[in-house]
């Protein structure tokens, strides 16, 4: 009885400490006295100073500002919601700790089912209120228009967002997001963004179609803008001003920046480029627009980054400059098209003028080296168990070195002198961290990683069955090398005599060989055996991809130990568990399943 009183204070010390958080219990719109709090409810009790005696259901003596939903729930609204006080909004996991969370996938959605906007948030003083949004999904009205001002937020405070998806959000100003962003009177602080690892898709407006600021006053990294639309034709991230204040303007250090983000198939310029706001590393690709460039005091800039292929009916939109003559926008080591400045040659600008931009459709899978040998990208895509896609650059088979590609090891580290070198982002889109612990990363959002070495493959199979697998995923941004190129590549025809396969495979046993293998462009690798024998078959497998082909050492492939393990079919019957004939052993089974139960009950 001592331990069961424990367990159960425990338990009660848990659910107390937990209630400080304010729990949202209903997915709909509602406001009465009742015992369900509603997302509304728990905001306005927020608004109002958070009483003791809670609001509706919601909040109590020990609540604090932070309001959870849970996962995959869509909450709807008739209207918006006025935020007037400091709070975070979160999406609540269950407890347990084996939960495998990829952030972002398992969102809890607010879908405005009105014609409004979702949030606006304003209190209408001049100090900034923190407001923060982590792993939430956000769907606008999606009619013409929400709201005149943000089709989902409009924001004037300091607004964190991590793991956040906007779309359908429609508008006049800022299909997603209308960012006030600054101050006309002096004693007041101007509104910021903060933006992490977010999406912002199919979002409109006339003029900003996923966000509108009336100046630079954001931090964008490693997020992605995809389908938006500016009906105008202006750009996706517009800002309505330059920052005129010379101290916010440092060219080494910027207050306000997009960076690690792609910008894939909008219509509108991806962003127009203003004084005081710095582009780093971004990848603008297959849009109607590319940049629009409207500097006057050569501090805004675009540096490390890809901006190729964007078109309007087949004309070249890749750049735009609004005043002509007059734009001081500084371009530092780019991959542009020739509708683009470059500046000096110390600037280190290429441009592009190849015509095969991505192997594929513009999304789905990549076509191999063999199918298209020219093309500068895969389609975008977004990996298994991952929240934001990408577009991978490709390594062609016609590179003589890893230098040749126009995007691969073309950002420098160090400065040489030059009064515009700006460095690379430490990381890519995907947190992958970038090389710099030598003096090269890879220009626009993406840095190609190479594994050092594959994990361990194999398969378990009976007798008369083929091990089947696939291993592109652990090459890494990677492709195998064609057969046809493997005497090339390696020097020496195939040690076996054997013709050579694709990714010019050589094995190495640690066992007795017990079967033979195939292997593809598309990773597709076979096993069969060669009989009924009962086992393993243990080996080591080298392949040889566009990126180890480059590798000056006398290990040009990637390597993996393989595993195939071979048993006969199980027909044999137990003659020894006995599951009827008794209550003891029906009962002992129940009390075990119920033991079972409670164990995974106390995890």
């Amino acid at each position: 009885m001592l331990k069961q009183s424990i367990g159960i204070g425990m338990l009660l010390m848990a659910g107390h400490a937990f209630s400080a958080e304010i729990i949202v219990t209903t997915t709909e719109d509602v406001v009465k006295d009742d015992k369900e709090c509603s997302l509304r409810e728990a905001i306005e009790y927020i608004n109002n100073g958070m009483p003791e005696a809670g609001y509706n259901g919601c909040g109590g003596k020990d609540a604090y500002a932070s309001i959870s939903l849970k996962k995959n729930e869509v909450y709807k609204l008739t209207k918006k919601i006025d935020i007037k006080a400091e709070l975070n909004l979160k999406t609540a996991y269950d407890s347990n700790v084996n939960e495998d969370v990829v952030l972002g996938l398992n969102n809890a959605v607010i879908e405005m089912t009105g014609k409004d906007q979702i949030f606006n948030i304003n209190d209408g003083e001049k100090e900034l209120l923190a407001i923060n949004f982590k792993e939430i999904s956000f769907k606008g009205c999606k009619q013409d228009q929400c709201a005149d001002k943000g089709g989902i937020i409009f924001n004037n405070e300091k607004l964190t967002l991590e793991n956040v998806k906007f779309e359908d959000g429609y508008a006049r100003l800022g299909g997603a997001i209308y960012n006030v962003g600054f101050s006309e009177d002096g004693a007041a602080v101007a509104s910021r963004l903060y933006i992490r690892t977010t999406i912002f898709q199919n979002n409109k407006a006339v003029d900003g179609g996923a966000i509108y600021s009336e100046a630079p006053a954001y931090e964008i990294y490693t997020s992605l803008f995809k389908n938006n639309e500016s009906t105008s034709g202006r750009a996706i991230v517009y800002n309505q001003n330059g920052l005129a204040d010379i101290s916010k303007l440092v060219f080494s250090n910027p207050q306000n920046i997009i960076a690690n983000s792609t910008f894939f198939k909008n219509k509108g310029f991806a962003v127009n480029l203003r004084d005081g706001l710095a582009l780093n590393n971004i990848t603008v690709l297959k849009n109607s627009g590319g940049i629009e460039l409207n500097s006057t005091s050569e501090h805004a800039y675009l540096a490390n980054s890809v901006v190729i292929g964007n078109a309007l009916s087949g004309t070249a939109q890749d750049c735009k400059v609004v005043n002509s003559g007059t734009d001081q926008s500084v371009f530092y080591n780019n991959l542009v098209a020739a509708s683009c400045p470059v500046g000096p040659a110390a600037n280190l600008n290429d441009v592009w003028s190849g015509t095969s931009l991505i192997a594929g459709e513009d999304e789905g899978s990549c076509k191999t080296l063999t199918e298209d040998r020219n093309a500068l990208f895969c389609p975008f895509t977004t990996a298994n168990n991952a929240f934001i896609g990408y577009l991978r650059p490709r390594i062609l088979l016609d590179y003589e070195t890893i230098f040749s590609s126009p995007i691969l090891n073309k950002g420098k580290t160090t400065a040489d002198g030059n009064e515009h070198h700006v460095y690379c982002e430490s990381s890519d889109q995907r947190g992958k961290n970038r090389n710099l612990d030598d003096v090269w990363c890879d220009r626009g959002a993406i840095e190609i990683v190479v594994p050092v070495s594959m994990p361990r493959l194999g398969k378990d199979i009976r007798t008369g069955e083929v091990a089947k697998f696939n291993i592109l995923d652990a090459l890494g941004d990677s492709d195998l090398i064609p057969k046809e190129e493997c005497t090339k590549v390696m020097g020496m025809a195939n040690p076996t005599g054997e013709p050579w396969q694709d990714g010019c495979p050589i094995i190495v046993q640690s066992t007795e060989s017990k079967g033979k293998f195939t292997l593809n462009l598309n990773g597709d690798f076979e096993y069969t055996p060669n009989g009924n024998w009962h086992g393993a078959d243990i080996f080591e497998l080298r392949v040889v991809t566009s990126s180890t082909r480059f590798n000056t050492s006398a290990k040009n492939y990637l390597a993996a130990e393989v595993r195939i393990f071979q048993e006969p079919n199980n027909e044999m019957e137990s003659k020894t568990v006995k599951t009827s004939g008794g209550a003891l052993g029906w009962a002992s089974i129940f009390a075990l399943l119920g033991l079972v139960g409670f164990r995974r009950f106390k995890k």
